[in-house]
């Protein structure tokens, strides 16, 4: 079972914070409470796993990487007997946080009203420094 608490989102969640991000609530939960077999994700990034000739990292957009590592999750977490629905918390690495916007529309389109929890930190560089984003993610199947 996955219970998502928004327990003191809309104390956090200020009018001035949803005037600056566009945003009236994120598209993550403060809290999720669960049972059942944990799935750990490494970290995932562009491009899509088992792609034939994709275009090179260089290349690809902060959205386009985004929407690679969201599928590169969605697959590895079906590959463990669960949805995308049964992930519960993400990990976003991001090197372009003044975009954080794209990220979000991909991310909201990607989850729909599912909303795990979240934490998106920018950092400075990736393994490959053509990367943009790296997202990892846990997941916890039923039994």
């Amino acid at each position: 079972m996955h219970e998502y608490i928004d327990a003191g989102l809309d104390a956090h969640w200020s009018t001035t914070l949803a005037d600056v991000t566009g945003m009236p609530k994120p598209p993550f939960a403060p809290l999720v409470r669960t049972s059942g077999i944990t799935i750990y994700l490494s970290g995932q990034t562009y491009p899509i796993i088992g792609s034939n000739n994709p275009v090179p990292a260089a290349e690809a957009d902060l959205e386009e990487q985004t929407r690679a590592c969201l599928e590169n999750i969605d697959n590895l977490v079906r590959a463990g007997g669960g949805t995308r629905n049964d992930i519960v918390k993400v990990t976003i690495f991001n090197t372009r946080m003044d975009q954080q916007d794209v990220v979000n529309a991909v991310y909201t389109a990607f989850f729909n009203t599912h909303r795990p929890t979240r934490t998106h930190v920018e950092v400075s560089r990736l393994a490959d420094p053509n990367l943009l984003i790296e997202i990892e993610a846990i997941a916890v199947v039923e039994r």
